[in-house]
This record gives structure tokens, C-alpha cells and sequence, in this order.
């Protein structure tokens, strides 16, 4: 028939099991400690393959902002040219009081528009695929 033995309390359970983590023979075996210390090391180094790779993802979104930045900022140095140009062309604009304006103002612009060029095209551009976390 059924054997009937009375189920071991929780109290009982749990006390067997913090005997056995104090004890000083932890019962653990070799291949144990050694999987133990492999699966910490691989653990370890899989995070910080993780935290490399998250990363390289927020270093490109912040490339791709910047561009987007410097390409409205482009944009606007190139239209406001144009504006200016158009303006003194239909001779809205007189700058005849100042010859030095009108130069300084087109070469400054033009000089901010190709060092913001340069810049994006060195920095924002340049390949990290390369870059390893070791």
C-alpha cells in the first residue's frame, strides 16, 4: 500500500542546508569549483563585450545627431550667403560704406562652412569597427 512518511518541516530543511554551506568540507567538488570559476570568468568577459558593443550603438547615434546638427548648421551658413548675395545684388543691401564687409563676411562664412566639412568628414566619419575592449 502507500508508506506513509511524514514530509521534513521547512525549518528542518533549511537548517540541514545552512549546516552544509558552514560546514568546513563545502562538498564541493573540483570540476565543480573549476566550472564555477569558468562560467565567472565568461560572465564576466561577456559583459564587457556587452557594455563595448552598447557602446559603439551610442557612439554611433550620437554620430549620426552631430551630423544631422552640422548639416542644418551648413545649411544655414549657405542659404544665409545666398540671402546676403541675392540682397546686395537687387541693391536692397548697400554695403558701399564698408568695402571690408561684405568680403570678410562671404570669406568667413564660406572658411565655416569648409572647416565644418573637414571636421565632420575626419571625425564624425572615422571608423572604430576596428577598436577592440582588450
Amino acid at each position: 500500500m502507500c508508506d506513509e512518511t511524514p514530509l521534513p518541516k521547512s525549518e528542518d530543511v533549511l537548517k540541514g542546508i545552512i549546516q552544509s554551506e558552514n560546514s568546513s568540507g563545502s562538498g564541493i567538488s573540483r570540476s565543480e569549483k573549476q566550472y564555477l570559476k569558468r562560467f565567472q570568468t565568461l560572465s564576466v568577459e561577456g559583459q564587457a563585450q556587452y557594455a563595448h558593443l552598447k557602446g559603439i550603438q551610442d557612439h554611433y547615434k550620437l554620430k549620426e545627431r552631430w551630423s544631422n546638427f552640422l548639416i542644418g548648421a551648413i545649411a544655414a551658413m549657405l542659404v544665409f550667403q545666398s540671402v546676403l548675395l541675392m540682397m546686395v545684388g537687387l541693391g536692397k543691401w548697400d554695403f558701399s560704406k564698408y568695402e571690408w564687409l561684405l568680403p570678410a563676411l562671404l570669406v568667413q562664412n564660406l572658411a565655416q562652412v569648409v572647416g565644418l566639412s573637414v571636421w565632420a568628414v575626419r571625425y564624425l566619419f572615422s571608423d572604430i569597427s576596428n577598436q577592440n575592449p582588450n
